[in-house]
């Protein structure tokens, strides 16, 4: 069963380390890109939206960053430790946010690596499109509309 809790201060950290195990080069290249470093980067999880921990059975499965632009909750992260990809929990993440933004929030939108296909096809299949690429970036700006009737999409795998 999947649990979703406000982040503690300590696990800001194992966020990091875990997207840059996961990630660590195009985020920091994106970072180059941005003109940011790693420590501006470090300041922006922790006083930018807000950080959650996604526990599978009691177990530490990843993060998911968040913050709310106006009408629209902008996904900053989706994070899933290596054993915990692909059974469904991404799917089960974005369900729940969809579920629990839908009629407060018009869209879910996330920026995602072009190199991350496996990501790509786990948004589209939840309902995601692309609505712009950052060419510079190498990112696609993805954006799932929350005010249809089939909002809450019942994509498979991750």
């Amino acid at each position: 069963m999947l649990t979703f809790e406000a982040a503690f201060p300590e696990q800001y950290d194992d966020c990091v380390k875990l997207m840059m195990d996961e990630a660590g080069d195009y985020l920091r290249g994106t970072l180059k890109l941005m003109q940011i470093s790693v420590d501006e980067f470090n300041h922006l999880l922790r006083t930018v939206g807000r950080l959650y921990a996604i526990y599978d059975d009691k177990q530490m499965a990843g993060f998911y960053w968040i913050e709310e632009r106006e009408k629209v909750l902008h996904l900053h992260a989706l994070l899933l430790k290596k054993h915990f990809q692909g059974k469904g929990i991404g799917t089960q993440t974005l369900n729940m946010l969809a579920s629990k933004y839908k009629g407060r929030l018009t869209t879910i939108e996330l920026g995602v690596h072009e190199s991350n296909e496996a990501a790509i096809r786990m948004y589209e299949r939840n309902g995601f499109s692309t609505v712009r690429q950052l060419e510079d970036l190498k990112f696609r700006i993805m954006q799932k509309d929350l005010s249809s009737a089939d909002a809450l999409a019942t994509g498979k795998d991750n």
